[in-house]
């Protein structure tokens, strides 16, 4: 066997085990073109990595999806995932696109390498490649169990070997879980994950700041200082568009670059990629957007563009103004002034506590988490609660029992999108009330945000972990693939249960007029506005009150 002879036949096996030496080698056509290095060489590293969780914080039209895809099907020819793999998409809609524009021209067009290999094409959602099964599915859930558990029968019952989230961030935290799940019997278990970012601290921005963050860094020809274009963006790009090193001013060129880790002894391998290294796009019409963007939608440029999550202010509360808000007393054990409640329903029960200090200010004075009612029964008695407002799910039947027990009005709450502005159902026969979320969370963003309005306990451990929950979710405007109308939602980002109690307690506290001299007729409320405060002679005897 001569040398050109040995050389192929180490490609061969060489191209067995590595999906990107299988790619190039074989020439693999794909939609635009063959497949190449030039103006792709970033791809080498994400393709030939060996991490079982892999994760990609990307900007729009890169070509990762193609990159995944290759691998994938490498993968399953060559044995690698003998069970199968599963492919998730947001919508089901979105699969029927992928199967016709992606994975059915790879067939047609690479006969030999790719289409020899695949033993039935004739579903949209299932294929078999080799051993395995390729699922292609849409990661909408589309039931709740019992009202309460969202789940999806496409997601059950398939045992795979890898799970791939394509656009992470338009899918549901469940799904991603339940997906997950289908790898429990493998010896495999091969998570990857990728998406054009949206807001940050959620999906793929959130999965990547777990992982190692690697970047990719350009070396300058001239001073060979390394400059990532994604970290030192606007400073990279100079006057004439040219992407330039940020010591000397010298041109730079991506295909220089090398993938380095900011944390290398993290199990999760991450990259962030964004079109400043594209080919095919002027550097300069993305800094043009970045500094003018269209509509005003800076969002769109971070995003789309940058590879960079993003949210205006007024879109999310920051624990520095939960913070902004502390005063400097403690928080209470205990307290005289009539207060009403808000209560968030889960493994635990969030509570926050707080009156009305005139019409427009208010002062919450204590918050807690306890793990049983009859704790909650306690916390009220101590804080003179004499109205609540709680979470009517997922424990209606216990919640049921505590206001039929307790001496002042309870009502459940339910969110109901279809309200209008302004609208509260308060239904005083059932005990109920019905309001919009998005509507609501707005008003608890302005209560926090608005300079004097309300008043928090000095800041604290609890205090912290209240900040942290009340910025847990932000308001994104959303589309209906349908209607294609857009309406702003609260997306949940973490845990978020202090936000809703913080939601129900503002509902009930204004059912308490604190400038009214009588007491609200059925409800036994004091006006705890106008009681005389007595005054304290010796400060000791108080101190039962804070912790």
């Amino acid at each position: 066997m001569d040398n050109k002879a040995v050389s192929s036949y180490q490609d061969d096996l060489l191209a067995q085990v590595d999906p990107w030496i299988w790619a190039y080698k074989y020439k693999i056509a794909l939609q635009s073109n063959i497949y190449q290095l030039k103006g792709h060489e970033w791809q080498i590293e994400p393709m030939q990595c060996s991490a079982k969780s892999r994760v990609a914080r990307k900007a729009a039209q890169l070509g990762f999806s193609e990159l995944e895809i290759l691998r994938t099907l490498h993968g399953m020819i060559y044995g690698l995932y003998p069970t199968g793999v599963l492919y998730l998409f947001p919508t089901s809609d979105d699969v029927s696109d992928f199967s016709k524009a992606r994975f059915g021209p790879l067939i047609a067009d690479n006969p030999a390498t790719i289409g020899s290999h695949v033993q039935s094409t004739d579903s949209t959602n299932i294929k078999r490649i080799g051993s395995g099964m390729l699922y292609l599915r849409g990661a909408r859930l589309s039931s709740k169990v019992e009202g309460v558990k969202a789940d999806s029968s496409k997601l059950r019952s398939i045992p795979v070997d890898k799970v791939v989230f394509d656009e992470r961030d338009l899918m549901a935290n469940e799904a991603v879980a339940m997906a997950v799940e289908r790898m429990s019997h493998s010896d495999v278990q091969e998570y990857v994950s990728f998406s054009t970012p949206t807001i940050p601290d959620f999906g793929i921005d959130k999965e990547y700041q777990e992982s190692d963050q690697r970047l990719w860094l350009i070396k300058c020809g001239k001073c060979n200082h390394e400059t990532c274009l994604e970290t030192e963006f606007t400073e990279c790009i100079n006057s004439a568009g040219q992407r330039v090193c940020t010591k000397c001013g010298n041109e730079i060129y991506p295909r220089n670059g090398r993938w380095v880790a900011s944390y290398p002894d993290r199990e999760v391998a991450g990259w962030w990629i964004s079109q400043l290294q594209s080919s095919y796009i002027d550097p300069l019409k993305i800094l043009t957007l970045y500094n003018d963007p269209p509509n005003g939608n800076l969002q769109e440029v971070y995003n789309s563009k940058l590879g960079m999550a993003y949210i205006a202010a007024e879109n999310r509360l920051s624990q520095r103004d939960i913070y902004a808000c502390c005063g400097l007393e403690p928080m209470l054990y205990k307290s005289h002034m009539s207060c009403a409640m808000g209560v968030d329903v889960g493994k635990m029960l969030h509570a926050v506590i707080g009156y009305r200090i005139n019409k427009t200010q208010y002062r919450i004075v204590k918050v807690a988490a306890v793990p049983k009612f009859e704790d909650l029964h306690d916390l009220a008695r101590k804080f003179s609660v004499r109205h609540c407002v709680i979470d009517a799910l997922p424990e209606t039947h216990k919640v049921r029992d505590f206001q039929r027990n307790e001496p002042y009005p309870v009502y459940l709450c339910q969110y109901q999108e279809s309200l209008g502005a302004g609208q509260r159902l308060w239904n005083d026969g059932e005990g109920m009330v019905k309001v919009n979320r998005t509507e609501v969370c707005d008003e608890t963003h302005t209560l926090i945000t608005t300079l004097g309005k309300c008043e928090l306990p000095r800041r604290n451990e609890v205090i912290e972990t209240y900040a942290k929950q009340m910025s847990n979710i932000a308001k994104v405007l959303e589309e209906d693939k349908v209607s294609g109308s857009k309406i702003y939602r609260y997306r949940k980002l973490g845990d978020d249960h202090y936000r809703h109690a913080t939601n129900y307690w503002l509902m009930s506290v204004d059912q308490i007029n604190p400038s009214s001299k009588k007491e609200n007729k059925g409800t036994g409320f004091v006006n705890w506005a106008n009681r005389k405060k007595e005054k304290i002679k010796d400060p000791g005897a108080y101190a039962e009150f804070y912790v």
